[in-house]
Formats: C-alpha cells, sequence, structure tokens
C-alpha cells in the first residue's frame, strides 16, 4: 500500500488550494424551518443524526473527489520482476537489396523472397516468446535501431512489418553486431544473452574489427547464433572452394572467423523457408534457460475513479434529498 501511494502522482496542483471546500458541508445549517415556534420538545431521533451525518461526509466526499480529479492523477510507470525460461535477444536482420530475391536467385511469381521467410518465422517466434525481452535491429550499409531490448512485442512486430517495403544497399554485418551488442552495456545479467544474426550474405572484415567484435562478444558473454539464407549459387558456409580466398566467399570466412570468437556460436544454412522454420524452432530451444527480466507498466489514469466516487457521493446526496421532510401537515401533530 506504501508503494502504491509512492506512485500516486498529480500533473495539476493549482485545485490543492481549493481543499479547505471540503470543511464548508460542516458549517452548513441543515435544520429545516417550519410554521411552529419550537421543535425541541421532539425526542432526538438517533437515525435521523446519522442521516445527516452521512449528508455532510458524502457531500465533503464529492468536493474532495471533484478537486482531486481535476489535479489528473496517475499511477506513474512501474517495474515489476518477473522469472521465467527465455533469453535476452537481439535480433539483427539483413536489409540488404539481395534480400529482396528469392532462395533460387530468381524470383519468380508466387515464390517467397528470403526477406519474406525471415520475417514471417520471426514474426511467429516473436509472438511465442512471452519470456523472453527481444530487440531488433536491422542492417544494409549501416544499422539501424528497429526495437531496443525489452519485452515490448508490438515494436519489434511493427519493425517486422516493415520490411515489406524491401531492402537496398550492402551487407554491413559488422555495424550491425556492433550495435547489438552494445545493448548488452551496463545491463544486470539476468538471462542468456543471444545475438541471432538472420542474414544471406557476409562482408570482410579487417583485422581490427575482427579483434573488436571478439573482444565484445566476450565481455558481454552472448551467444551468436547465425541463419544464413543460402541462394542458389551462394558460397557454403562448410565447404571452402578451391583457389576461393576471403574475398571471393566471405561467408565461408565469416563463419571460420565466428568460431574463434570464444563463445557459444553455431550456423544454421538455411536454402529454402522450411530449413529457416527448422532453424529457428532448434534456437528457440536452445536459448531456453532461467531468466529474471522487468515487466514495465505505463502509466495508469485515475482521474476516472475519482469521478465515479463523486458521482456515487451524488446520488447518495439526491436519495438523502428526496427523504427529507420539508413541511408538517397540522392533522399529524396529533398523532
Amino acid at each position: 500500500m506504501i508503494g502504491l501511494f509512492n506512485e500516486f502522482q498529480i500533473t495539476e496542483v493549482w485545485p490543492l488550494y481549493l481543499l479547505p471546500l471540503v470543511l464548508l458541508p460542516w458549517l452548513v445549517k441543515t435544520e429545516g424551518e417550519f410554521q411552529y415556534p419550537s421543535i425541541y420538545m421532539i425526542p432526538e431521533d438517533p437515525f435521523s443524526v446519522w442521516i445527516e451525518r452521512i449528508w455532510r461526509i458524502s457531500c465533503a466526499l464529492l468536493v474532495a473527489c471533484l478537486l482531486i480529479a481535476m489535479c489528473k492523477p496517475y499511477l506513474g510507470e512501474q517495474k515489476i520482476d518477473r522469472y521465467g525460461n527465455g533469453a535476452h535477444i537481439m535480433v539483427v536482420l539483413d536489409r540488404s537489396g539481395s534480400m529482396n530475391d528469392d532462395f533460387a536467385d530468381r524470383p519468380e511469381r508466387g515464390s517467397a523472397s528470403k526477406m519474406a521467410a525471415a520475417r514471417r518465422v520471426l514474426t511467429e517466434f516473436t509472438k511465442s516468446s512471452r519470456q523472453d525481452l527481444i530487440g531488433m535491429i536491422t542492417f544494409s550499409t549501416s544499422p539501424m535501431l528497429v526495437a531496443s531490448l525489452s519485452h515490448d512485442r508490438e515494436a519489434v512486430l511493427s519493425g517486422l512489418s516493415a520490411t515489406e517495403v524491401g531492402g537496398m544497399g550492402f551487407t554491413a554485418v559488422d555495424k550491425g553486431l556492433a550495435m547489438a551488442l552494445d545493448f548488452f552495456e551496463g545491463q544486470p545479467v539476468t538471462g542468456s544473452r543471444v545475438v541471432l544474426l538472420v542474414s544471406d550474405g557476409a562482408a570482410h572484415l579487417d583485422a581490427k574489427t575482427q579483434d573488436f567484435l571478439r573482444n565484445a562478444f566476450v565481455r558481454q558473454n552472448a551467444s551468436l547464433y547465425w541463419i544464413y539464407l543460402r541462394s542458389k549459387n551462394g558460397s557454403s558456409l562448410h565447404e571452402k572452394l578451391e583457389g576461393d580466398d576471403d574475398q571471393a566467399a566471405p561467408e565461408y570466412a565469416l563463419n571460420q572467423y565466428f568460431q574463434t570468437l570464444g563463445v557459444p556460436y553455431h550456423a544454421y544454412m538455411a536454402e529454402d523457408p522450411a530449413q529457416v522454420k527448422l532453424a529457428m524452432q532448434t534456437i528457440a530451444k536452445l536459448k531456453n534457460k532461467p531468466v529474471k527480466y522487468q515487466e514495465v507498466i505505463a502509466r495508469k489514469d485515475m482521474a476516472h475513479l475519482f469521478y465515479v466516487i463523486a458521482l456515487l457521493a451524488t446520488v447518495v446526496i439526491s436519495g438523502l434529498y428526496l427523504t427529507e421532510v420539508r413541511t408538517w401537515r397540522i392533522d399529524s401533530i396529533g398523532k
């Protein structure tokens, strides 16, 4: 109760200066005037005394509630600790132009692009991940924050819906991963940390960038999962062609580098939408570990509660007014 009172806040202050009006019902004379010299000979009626007290209390309550409602009261934002099974997941989604193509590199009528397959699977995953903290970053030539790491599913789903516009630019994987790792900086480790990379390509990383990402992954203690959406003529992650260098097969080179990060890492090579879904289901099982997270409850308007109380007080006052005796019949005095 004390914690709830501490969260109670108001927007306007000036109505509080009118709170002394609450005393007005206690200063008003309630005895009616009749055409008789005195009514003090009538025995005191305890029931009528309580009716009068209820009338005064109701009037005071009506004035107080109206003034408090005019202050625009609300309960401030609250954070509640929750416990369950899940992880802290930053989704890093490729928005480069090649994601608009299908898995066969030849878009056909009715075929699903790699972006459409990724969007469908990630949407299902987001809706089913009740206890995960999820954030999302999209990247092409440069990264862009879509949703910060939180329990807000709607922000992530809205970001996924926006990918229907289509992508453009190149594949700057390193920038997307670096931004995702930044969201773990300074945060308490209350669950598994996962960076989920969904991309159909890779880029060459120089030695300085490799060292930076390696140190960042180790410092944040974050696992890395890569769903590689392979095109028909795309490079394999596990078989390097003879004579190929890192520039000719950047996906193979990037996979080899990820294995040296010093953190849990697994790559899933998907060549059709069904394999994308299977990879996502596997990841959902691997990251299902005990997790603690905070659920943020937005501020709540409380003015309506005081208006309801004021309405009830008005009903009571109106009912008491209807039962008030305002005239006496002469023939009823002797009875």
